[in-house]
């Protein structure tokens, strides 16, 4: 299938690593011109370096952003926005503190709403009105399946993730006209470094997991990177304001 992503210019976040670096690596390999973003400059650098491989003559930028800063944001932006505006923009970040309800701090409510919910408002209200003068714009959001069923010790994400839903439904439909599509894409458990972590901790998680998929397995990166280049396409013309699982038949909410 043509994805019509050659030309294109998209922005992913918490691109260095997992789930973020397989979708940009999709969108490179498709013909996109990519910027890629993460906290750590050293874990940017090797990104860039590795999506440079995908694709001969890729063009991969790499920027340095804390999503839970404004400022950051801002620079970010500005700083495409000099070579192109961004034609597409993937919203990835790291996942919140774990504890229960009434253990977690303010400060840890703050952080999840600041980094899950206002990052993605404030990058959406800085790249739209490009989008709208082009006329075609993606706008993908990386949540969780925490936002169609609310995991044990995972309030923060389910709580705030489960609001990007709402966020993106409305969203949707004030930009739909203009030619963009909005988003989000629900993961289901992937072997990334941050479940490798948990794993650690409780080596029975893993058997638990799997039991639970309905493919019997956990998922990979690229197959959640698959769907999100589709959905960040050209070949995506009439996908708006839903939430995509890809997550192997794991979750049985509805």
């Amino acid at each position: 299938m043509e994805l019509g992503l050659s030309g294109r210019v998209a922005l992913v976040t918490g691109a260095s690593s997992g789930i973020g670096f397989s979708i940009a690596s999709e969108l490179v390999r498709e013909g996109a011109a990519v910027f890629v973003a993460s906290r750590s400059l050293p874990r940017v650098q090797q990104a860039v370096e590795k999506l440079r491989g995908v694709r001969p003559g890729a063009v991969v930028h790499g920027k340095v952003a804390d999503l839970t800063d404004e400022s950051q944001i801002k620079d970010l932006v500005s700083q495409i926005n000099k070579t192109s505006p961004a034609h597409i923009i993937v919203i990835n970040t790291g996942g919140p503190p774990a504890g229960s309800t009434l253990e977690l701090t303010t400060a840890d409510w703050d952080r999840g709403y600041s980094e899950l919910l206002r990052s993605a408002l404030l990058l959406t209200q800085l790249t739209v009105p490009a989008m709208k003068e082009n006329g075609w714009g993606r706008i993908l959001i990386v949540t969780s399946t925490s936002a169609r069923e609310v995991m044990p010790f995972l309030p923060i994400s389910s709580t705030f993730r489960a609001g990007l839903s709402a966020w993106t439904k409305g969203l949707a439909k004030e930009v739909g006209r203009y030619g963009i599509l909005v988003n989000n894409l629900l993961p289901g458990p992937t072997n990334t470094t941050r479940l490798q972590e948990l794993l650690k901790k409780s080596p029975s998680f893993l058997q638990s997991i799997t039991e639970q998929m309905a493919v019997g397995r956990i998922g990979e990166p690229e197959e959640i990177g698959r769907v999100a280049a589709f959905l960040c396409s050209a070949a995506n013309s009439f996908v708006t304001g839903t939430d995509v699982l890809v997550d192997g038949g794991y979750t049985c909410a509805l």
